[in-house]
């Protein structure tokens, strides 16, 4: 099984959309921006993964940051490796284009990703996110 890692394109929509709606009960909006780099994981040219990588300027220490965001599998294709490739090439996609980190946040109950993250060489950080709707 190979599984190759491609630019997202607005004709994947459709799978991705499906994706994440299974992994987090979102549903993607078609959204151009120039700070977001978004990637596909496929096998035979069916789309089992998705992935984004939002650029950030820190201007307080002038360092280039990159959070990986939305990192899901389609259910079936789990436990195959296809997630730990997706943050492998999201890590050297970070290196190759000078970020001085790459950092995520992920769900207390996703436990399985959280090992995932945890072997690649992430830290999980004591901090707390807060988030206010409006």
């Amino acid at each position: 099984m190979e599984i190759n890692i491609s630019n997202y394109k607005d004709t994947d929509y459709k799978q991705v959309f499906n994706i994440i709606k299974e992994a987090f009960n979102y549903e993607k909006e078609l959204v151009e921006n120039p700070n977001v780099f978004e990637f596909v994981a496929k096998i035979d040219d069916v789309i089992v993964g998705y992935f984004n990588i939002h650029e950030e300027l820190d201007v307080v220490r002038n360092i280039k940051i990159y959070h990986l965001g939305y990192v899901c599998v389609k259910a079936e294709y789990r436990s195959q490796g296809i997630g730990r490739k997706m943050v492998e090439y999201a890590i050297n996609f970070s290196k190759e284009n000078n970020a001085t980190r790459i950092e995520l946040t992920s769900c207390n109950n996703r436990e399985v990703a959280h090992k995932l993250y945890l072997s690649l060489g992430f830290e999980k950080r004591d901090s707390a996110i807060f988030r206010k709707e409006l």
